[in-house]
């Protein structure tokens, strides 16, 4: 996956691992867009995906000490809806 310009890899079962929208976008009834690299593009905030893949890979959140990561971190999950990192953060 392309996030924001930086390029994340990850398997699908990662995605699958908690409902939201990249669990969506991996699933055969999703249609979306490839680059011609290859990669399917997110227009987010990289610094703010690498927190929402690990949270998918590990099963727990790393959460930003200052109120104003928290609050990006939050808005992230919302945006991928992920329930569990919403709450975390």
């Amino acid at each position: 996956m392309d996030a924001g310009g930086a390029a994340f890899h990850t398997q699908r079962q990662v995605l699958h691992s908690h409902e939201g929208m990249l669990s969506a976008m991996v699933s055969e009834d999703f249609s979306h867009d490839v680059e011609g690299d290859g990669y399917a593009f997110l227009d987010r905030d990289p610094t703010w995906f690498s927190l929402v893949l690990h949270f998918l890979r590990a099963g727990n959140a790393l959460v930003p000490a200052d109120a104003a990561g928290r609050a990006s971190l939050y808005r992230e999950a919302q945006y991928h809806s992920l329930e569990g990192l919403c709450w975390a953060a």
